[in-house]
């Protein structure tokens, strides 16, 4: 009887230390596996992190960008509305004031007819456009300034101009224009940058 028990007890405590080993064996690939499983986690985790920082940072720095570039697009339509202001109350009056002067628009006349020599021109063909209602009077200034250029001169009406004249070659197909709205246009590209600087200064 002694036998057997000590034949039990021994295959049970064999039975018993086999499965406690065998069952260490599994704890520590399990924490094996684990800790690789966690490991890989931990890395990927840094991977999402760097990604988002770095994402995040390049959305900052575009952001960045954009509202620089913004802000610079707004100074400069500032700045740009300002000179048109001042060049609109400076420059357009002035200018429009002069082409109501009859004798300033004849003496622009004169010296635009008097670069039309018909004896230089070739085939010369010389027309003047003038607005509605001035014929007779720019004809009598010419007659009266440079009467030899008339019998050349094919000068015609136009409702549409209304200031100013039209002159060129019919042969040419061109023709040079002397209106307010070309003046206006000429003395505010002129002026344009000269009121930037005096405005803004060197760095606009």
């Amino acid at each position: 009887m002694n036998k057997l028990q000590e034949l039990t007890d021994k295959l049970y405590n064999e039975g018993l230390s086999k499965g406690q080993q065998e069952a260490e064996i599994v704890l520590n690939q399990a924490k094996v596996e684990a800790e690789k499983i966690l490991s890989e986690a931990r890395g990927r985790a840094a991977e999402i992190e760097t990604a988002a920082k770095k994402q995040a940072a390049e959305t900052k720095a575009n952001a960045d960008a954009e509202i620089k570039l913004a802000g610079r697009q707004i100074i400069g339509e500032v700045k740009q509305a300002v000179e048109n202001l001042i060049l609109t109350k400076t420059v357009s009056p002035g200018v429009r004031q002069a082409f109501e002067d009859a004798a300033f628009v004849q003496s622009l006349i004169g010296a635009a007819t008097e670069r039309f020599d018909p004896l230089h021109s070739g085939n010369f063909n010389l027309f003047m456009i003038i607005p509605e209602g001035q014929k007779q009077a720019v004809s009598e200034y010419l007659a009266a300034k440079i009467p030899s250029i008339l019998s050349s001169l094919e000068l015609s009406e136009d409702s549409r101009l209304k200031s100013g004249f039209r002159i060129g070659f019919r042969n040419e197909g061109y023709y040079i224009s002397f209106t307010d709205e070309d003046f206006d246009s000429l003395f505010r590209a002129y002026l344009r940058p000269k009121v930037s600087e005096l405005l803004f200064g060197q760095d606009i």
